[in-house]
């Protein structure tokens, strides 16, 4: 029984994880998927300032990508707007990172139920090791 407690430590300790890493996911703010910009642009117009000086162009214009149905879907946005859209983007990636770490404790968590259950199954009566004699050594 010494690998039955082994695993069932290990698979206290997958469960104790996926809570603590679970409890994380209540941190997280409103998301939102795509990308931010910050555009600094150049006009047509012959004489400004921007077509002289690269230092001068006109901005920063703040643009928001993202898909939608296969399309990209471009979006203007204040300063103020882009701000909070940055964080949405950062609390989009963060919950990415959860779900991958819950995803690792899962894979682990499910190593050990495997191999819980092939220990289980050998020591059922009427399987074939249970019924198996040991080894005799040859001298």
């Amino acid at each position: 029984m010494e690998k039955w407690e082994r695993l069932q430590k290990q698979l206290q300790a997958c469960q104790k994880d996926y809570r603590r890493i679970k409890a994380r996911i209540r941190q997280v703010g409103f998301i939102c998927e795509g990308s931010l910009v910050e555009r600094w642009t150049q006009c047509g117009k012959p004489n400004c300032r921007c077509r002289s000086d690269p230092q001068q162009r006109h901005g920063p214009y703040f643009q928001l990508s993202w898909k939608e149905e296969g399309k990209t879907v471009v979006r203007r946005l204040t300063p103020e707007h882009a701000q909070l859209y940055k964080q949405w983007i950062e609390n989009r990636r963060l919950l990415d990172s959860i779900i991958d770490a819950m995803q690792a404790v899962s894979r682990r968590a499910g190593q050990c139920m495997l191999a819980a259950r092939s220990v289980t199954d050998r020591q059922k009566p009427g399987s074939k090791e249970h019924h198996k004699r040991p080894a005799r050594r040859r001298a």
